[in-house]
């Protein structure tokens, strides 16, 4: 059963990063550095928004489904309870707070950041969905709801690039139909898996935020070392600058997501062992094979880095491969 969850997740993510590559390809041409740049700008802060208000309740659903199944009514409830305030609250709090912390950019820009912020209370709900699908094991339907946001868009971009009408806004709002299915999809997949009636809990509310709060400094901070960069050039970088690091973010985060496969698996599995024997030997079996997907993944890309810039999203993005290689290290 870990081995199939594993590869569940492992496709699941791998498929991601194909449409995560097809789309940073076709807006790469269509749009050049400055354009990627500015998509970039448009794009970066509401998932970010959505995973600081999470409080670490995604883990903390992973942890109770798998351990007591019979609270998946009232982790539901309350996570749409949840989704709709704290959303809200965020949504209109970042329609103050983030145009500040772009820079100074074109108005069509501005325009495109604010209205980008609807995403928040979506991702927020999706984010908790998919706790419960994978404390539940539906890996594949967790995979598939991460899956369609990258498919969505990936189609949109493409048939939008054919036609000639690929630009920072057409690819803003492809981006947001892709997080609206995937929030639709999850919910849909919760309620086809568990039939959860409609039963809040303040006590459920509780145990799980309790849960969540204690590690949620630590997803802060892995998100922060992934994302602070990006934040940070987000609001002081020229656009050109922003779009070369971008594609070269892009591609080094092939090894951690899939690297990632692995522990998004055995989690649930670790909550849900009755003996801590087999969660350490979980752990341990966790440890070992997320070391032999890097080592797999990080040599090859590294080597190839300034090939793939060069030849594949064109001379204009070559500047980025020192970037790339750094990023690896």
């Amino acid at each position: 059963m870990v081995a199939r969850n594993i590869k569940l997740v492992f496709s699941a993510n791998a498929l991601i990063l194909l449409c995560g590559v097809l789309t940073s390809l076709l807006s790469a041409w269509a749009l050049g550095p400055a354009g990627r740049g500015d998509l970039l700008v448009v794009m970066l802060w509401p998932p970010v928004a959505a995973m600081l208000v999470t409080f670490g309740l995604t883990q903390a659903h992973r942890y109770w489904v798998a351990k007591d199944p019979d609270c998946v009514s009232m982790l539901f409830s309350n996570a749409i309870l949840f989704s709709l305030i704290v959303g809200l609250v965020a949504l209109a709090a970042c329609e103050l707070i983030i145009p500040h912390l772009v820079g100074q950019r074109s108005p069509e820009v501005m325009r495109l950041v604010r209205i980008y912020l609807v995403n928040i209370p979506a991702a927020l709900l999706q984010f908790l969905m998919l706790g419960l699908l994978e404390g539940g094991r539906r890996f594949g339907w967790a995979g598939a709801s991460r899956l369609i946001t990258f498919v969505v868009q990936a189609v949109a971009y493409l048939t939008l690039w054919l036609l000639g009408h690929l630009t920072v806004q057409t690819a803003a709002f492809s981006a947001m139909a892709g997080q609206f299915s995937a929030m639709g999809l999850a919910v849909f997949a919760v309620w086809r898996e568990f039939h959860p009636s409609w039963s809040p809990g303040w006590k459920a509310w509780r145990d799980a935020l309790h849960y969540g709060v204690r590690g949620y400094p630590g997803t802060v901070a892995d998100f922060a070392t992934l994302r602070m960069d990006q934040l940070l050039l987000g609001g002081l970088a020229s656009s050109t600058a922003i779009g070369l690091y971008f594609v070269a973010v892009r591609l080094s985060e092939i090894t951690a997501i899939l690297a990632s496969s692995v522990a998004d698996a055995v989690m649930p599995e670790v909550a849900a062992a009755k003996h801590s024997e087999r969660a350490d030997n979980l752990l341990a079996r966790s440890l070992r094979l997320t070391v032999y997907t890097h080592l797999l993944v990080l040599l090859p890309l590294w080597l190839a880095a300034p090939h793939i810039l060069r030849f594949v999203y064109g001379e204009s993005f070559r500047a980025a491969g020192g970037t790339l290689r750094n990023v690896e290290a």
